[in-house]
């Protein structure tokens, strides 16, 4: 019975054995392999997995990484015969060594042979293992079988097996492979044809020429002594006669002068031989074979996209808030569009009106401040439990024989959790018709937050303030990363600047939304737009809507959060993203050649690598700019424990909209009453991945209200008065979308 197998397990399962931070990756590969440069650890995907196979696989596989040298490999790349019979003796060589190292991985081995042997993976069913075999092919299933299986060696053959046993090196691989190769093509040569191996599907690298000789019987060993009696002085020299006392290991006896006999015998015959019998190659049969075999069990429609995250210059990436006001406050002073005179008066209008503003919604915030404190305390009390301190109540110890409630109680409310609050604002051209009612309503969370003291940093990413910026020049690139587009993160409000400078801070970036307003709404004839908006001097270079670098600034942010998380000692933080659509599409994978540093498309499955984990996308085979958000804010919420809030604005409910977002009206019966909360309440709670709560947001509809009251009259009814004050409030704390859904979420 088969197992479902932990990829991200598996992974640190390879990391340990390898005892290095290797990057791990299952593909659409049909072998496992290592990137020796790259230090990538590539293991196939299996239809059927099994624990014991599995870790066989990734123990192999790491062995390779710790002990087979990249560039012994590169020297024998051009000869497939000698490589073939270094594959074996390497594979034995350092299966040894990673169960010497780590004898758990043992039983593994065992257990993963028995799988792969039981199911013909080597096609050695039906065959009989000594006489159907050539020694290397022996040599490939007794070690890989962890010497389990019951060969009848020769004598001759023990001696290769103990050379095998004592290999120390690569280099000691590449020697052994070249003295056992040409061995095997001179005993090949005096035969037509393998014995009882002529049909065998893989074989065709065998046949022969029918004018070699066809005795079928020879004994190998006393054919390899009958043909080197001549040459026997020159064994005396080899100093492979060293490892005769690996012999004896089947418990036979021998006499000392057939040892020496066997050792000399093997070093004279492994000299000057041709390298090839006619112009056949040899190869290793039962290798071939497995690997045809096994290939039927990778699952060949899987693919993934392995990326990792580059590092960002914080200093090159980010605009402080200080920067941010002395641009714009220098904009004002030498306008470019607008004489001074105009801009003057622009911005005593402008103080007038973000003053007023202030004033509207200052009450309404300060009731919600009210409600959010109310909130948090119902929900501390709720949670609240009452313990026995050990201290004795004398007045109930009359009650001690049919009560043993005779403790004080002390009634412990749990700790109140430190909030903070991060927000991203997506300033891309296709917010410009709604930029100024969500700065609006950004702002009034903006001073909620201050008011309860919840620390707070706004951002608005913008692929504008640096167009002309390589890559390079913000982000530390490595093997693997994601690549990026260059772009800004402007830091438009932070809980640490002084009053003076926040309202400072906000009235430029309400500033910055009756600009575009004024720029794309249609409505010419308001009675501010003339005396006022008309002299708005516009924007600063590198200020302007651009695309949506949201993914870029999200990799930011995966740096800033545990900085901002650690500096406050936030318990509780809340991750907003305001935008309107997806992000922009990655630029492909960076790949670390022997030519440098290069860019790959990027298609199949997305899995980003962030610290130790492996976070995959949603949808197999499937690539997207959303499941690269998405791997990005669970990667928050796990990491950092962040309650992850996005707002979606919608201007126009279309169809394709409305199903991609609500889902199908006609399969789906929660789709028509998303619809009908989105109509009703200007805003829907829907599900998105990646997202605690995802709302979508009817941007069209998103002005704050401030009700007025002056219709309110002593002649009014009681209940009128009460009618109107309660639709007044209730429009009030509907129309602060943002505001509304947070206190929701935090308190």
């Amino acid at each position: 019975m088969t197992t479902q197998i932990n990829i991200d397990t598996k992974s640190q399962l390879a990391k340990l054995i390898a005892t290095e931070n290797i990057q791990v990756q299952h593909n659409k590969v049909q072998t496992a392999s290592f990137d020796t440069l790259n230090r990538i650890l590539t293991l196939p995907v299996f239809k059927v997995q099994s624990g014991d196979v599995y870790d066989m696989l990734i123990a192999h596989e790491c062995a390779h990484a710790l002990y087979t040298p990249e560039k012994g490999w590169n020297k024998i790349s051009g000869d497939d015969e000698l490589r073939a019979y270094c594959n074996v003796l390497e594979d034995c060589r350092i299966d040894k060594k990673i169960q010497t190292k780590y004898p758990g991985v043992v039983k593994n081995y065992i257990n993963g042979f028995d799988i792969l042997d039981k199911q013909n993976f080597f096609g050695i069913k039906n065959k009989n293992l000594d006489n159907d075999l050539m020694l290397i092919d022996k040599i490939n299933l007794f070690y890989k079988s962890s010497k389990r299986l019951p060969f009848k060696f020769t004598n001759s053959d023990k001696v290769w097996l103990s050379l095998v046993d004592n290999l120390k090196s690569f280099k000691d691989v590449v020697e052994l492979a070249k003295k056992l190769l040409n061995w095997q093509k001179k005993q090949i040569a005096k035969l037509k044809k393998l014995p009882n191996f002529d049909t065998h599907p893989l074989v065709e690298n065998y046949g022969l020429d029918d004018s070699k000789s066809s005795d079928n019987n020879v004994n190998a060993k006393d054919d390899i002594k009958s043909n080197v009696k001549s040459d026997s002085s020159e064994s005396s020299n080899d100093n492979d006669g060293d490892q005769e006392s690996q012999l004896n290991k089947s418990g036979e006896d021998k006499k000392e002068d057939d040892t020496k006999q066997d050792k000399d015998v093997i070093s004279t015959v492994t000299t000057n031989l041709p390298g090839k019998v006619g112009d056949k190659k040899l190869s290793v049969i039962t290798d071939k074979m497995y690997e045809k075999n096994k290939s039927q069990l990778y699952d060949d429609k899987t693919s993934f996209t392995y990326m990792t995250l580059p590092d960002p210059k914080l200093d090159k990436i980010i605009t402080s808030n200080k920067k941010f006001v002395s641009d714009m406050k220098k904009y004002f002073a030498n306008p470019v569009y607008k004489s001074k005179s105009e801009v003057r008066d622009y911005l005593q209008w402008l103080k007038n009106d973000f003053k007023k503003f202030k004033s509207d919604n200052k009450k309404t915030i300060m009731y919600l401040v009210k409600e959010f404190e109310m909130k948090k305390a119902a929900t501390s009390y709720k949670r609240a439990t009452q313990d026995k301190t050990g201290i004795l109540d004398p007045l109930k110890l009359k009650n001690y024989k049919f009560s043993d409630d005779i403790f004080k109680r002390l009634t412990i409310l749990p700790n109140a959790k430190n909030h903070g609050v991060m927000m991203l604002l997506d300033w891309s051209g296709s917010m410009c018709d709604v930029i100024e009612k969500t700065v609006h309503q950004l702002i009034q969370l903006v001073y909620f937050c201050q008011k309860v003291q919840i620390p707070f940093e706004v951002y608005a990413f913008s692929s504008e303030h640096q167009k002309s910026v390589e890559p390079n020049e913000i982000y530390n690139i490595k093997h693997n990363d994601i690549g990026l587009d260059s772009f800004r993160l402007i830091n438009i409000a932070s809980h640490r600047l002084k009053k003076s400078q926040l309202d400072e801070s906000l009235m430029i970036l309400y500033s910055m939304g009756l600009y575009y307003s004024s720029k794309y709404n249609r409505n010419f004839f308001s009675e501010d737009f003339y005396s006022a908006r008309h002299n708005n001097p516009g924007m600063p270079d590198g200020y302007s809507l651009g695309n949506t670098p949201l993914n870029e600034a999200l990799v930011v942010c995966n740096k800033l959060i545990p900085m901002f998380k650690n500096k406050y000692k936030i318990e509780k933080l809340t991750f907003i993203t305001l935008t309107d659509g997806s992000a922009n599409y990655p630029r492909g994978v960076y790949q670390n050649t022997k030519e440098g540093m290069i860019l790959k498309s990027v298609r199949g499955t997305p899995v980003i690598t962030i610290g130790k984990k492996q976070y995959q996308g949603g949808f197999t085979g499937y690539f997207s700019t959303e499941n690269i958000t998405a791997l990005l804010l669970n990667s928050f919420k796990k990491q950092y424990g962040v309650t992850t809030i996005g707002f979606y604005l919608l201007k126009k409910l279309r169809g394709w909209d409305a199903q991609r977002l609500f889902g199908d009206r006609y399969n789906n019966p929660e789709g028509d009453k998303l619809r009908n909360q989105f109509s009703k309440d200007k805003v829907a709670i829907t599900k998105k991945d990646g997202y605690s709560e995802f709302y979508v947001v009817n941007a069209k509809d998103m002005n704050v209200q401030n009700t007025d009251l002056s219709a309110v009259n002593g002649d009014m009814k009681a209940g009128r008065i009460k009618q109107l004050f309660s639709k007044s409030m209730t429009g009030r704390i509907k129309s602060r979308v943002l505001l509304n859904k947070f206190i929701e979420q935090v308190a």
